[in-house]
Formats: C-alpha cells, sequence, structure tokens
C-alpha cells in the first residue's frame, strides 16, 4: 500500500499465441469488452489494457493478440519482449491447432522466449457438443489436453468458451495469477520473463 491509500499498480504482460481461428481474439473481446464478435477478421497485431484485481492486488494487465498465421511469423517475434506469461492456445475442435502446440509453437516459444511461463488454453470448449448436444467424437478431450500441459511444461491447462462466456473470467484471472507471480525485472534477480537482446 503506498501513501494516501492508494494501491500501486502491478503491470504485466500476457500473450495470446495459437493458430489463426483458434479463438484468441473472441476470447479477448469477451473478457476485456464483453461481447463476442459475430464476424471472424484475422488478427494481424493488437493490444489491450485490462484492469484486474489478482489475490487483492490491482494489476494493470497489457494483452498482446497475435496473428497465427505463418507469414506474420516475423512480426510475431517482436510481441514477445518483457512478456511475463505466455497464454498458449488451441481450438477443442481442431486437431491440427492442438498437435502444432507442440510441433510449432513451443519451438517458437524456446527460441524467442525459453524461460517464460506458460499457461496452456483451451477455447471453443462448446464444441465438444454438436447443436443436439452429442458428443464430437473428434474433439480434443479435457485429459488430453493435460497431459499436453504436462508434456510441454505448462503451469496450468485452462479450458473456456468465448461464444457462451463460459470459463473466461477464471481463465485470464488464472494466467494473470502466474504473470503476477513472475518477479519483476531487478527484484533479486533477473526475473522470469522474456529479454530479447
Amino acid at each position: 500500500m503506498s501513501l494516501c491509500g492508494r494501491q500501486k499498480v502491478v503491470r504485466r504482460k500476457m500473450v495470446l499465441l495459437g493458430d489463426g481461428a483458434c479463438g484468441k481474439t473472441s476470447a479477448l473481446n469477451v473478457f476485456t469488452r464483453g461481447y463476442f464478435p459475430t464476424v471472424y477478421e484475422p488478427t494481424v497485431f493488437e493490444n489491450y489494457v485490462h484492469d484486474i484485481f489478482v489475490d487483492n492486488v490491482h494489476m494493470e494487465l497489457s494483452l498482446w493478440d497475435t496473428a497465427g498465421q505463418e507469414e506474420f511469423d516475423r512480426l510475431r517475434a517482436l510481441s514477445y519482449e518483457d512478456t511475463h506469461v505466455i497464454m498458449l492456445c488451441f481450438s477443442v475442435d481442431s486437431r491440427d491447432s492442438f498437435e502444432n502446440v507442440a510441433s510449432k509453437w513451443i519451438e517458437e516459444i524456446s527460441e524467442n522466449c525459453p524461460s517464460v511461463k506458460l499457461v496452456l488454453t483451451a477455447l471453443k470448449c462448446d464444441l465438444r457438443k454438436d447443436e443436439f448436444l452429442n458428443d464430437n467424437p473428434n474433439a480434443i478431450a479435457y485429459e488430453e489436453g493435460l497431459a499436453k500441459a504436462k508434456e510441454i511444461g505448462a503451469v496450468k491447462y485452462l479450458e473456456c468458451s468465448a461464444v457462451q462466456n463460459r470459463g473466461i473470467m477464471e481463465t485470464f484471472y488464472e494466467a494473470a495469477k502466474v504473470a503476477l507471480e513472475v518477479k519483476a525485472q531487478g527484484s533479486n534477480g533477473s526475473g522470469d520473463r522474456c529479454i530479447i537482446l
């Protein structure tokens, strides 16, 4: 607590990473703006700042929405500097986006930001069931996601649905908690955030 009763604001940066069209932008829109976008527009680069309280700490969370398409690989690399946590995303209805977690994204993270904390996040969880509430046999199961999180060394595995606004607040809250645990640069060590030289 600072003078005059005003609480110090802790600033943290979270990058959302994953294949194009896996649901990153929709999840961010629901979290920061409270609505689900009805039209898909590929993101090139978007930055949001959102205030959140985590464990009675006022956080200013800088949220970086990245393009998942291959043609933006070089541009996306610019978003990693000073990152405290990466929310690595896949869509439960896309086996390719799930497989790319280990085959593409982990490699990119290790090249650009090897010490950053990871939170693996399943998006579009509403698609585990079809319109008649039958199980979708091709959907990624919770247990598969949990196993993948362990395989890649993620500190958490989370799931949400932007279209149903189910688990969105909890997902970003838990990821922000991970970011809060990362030491700031210069306080008893170099910290765990990504520094690009």
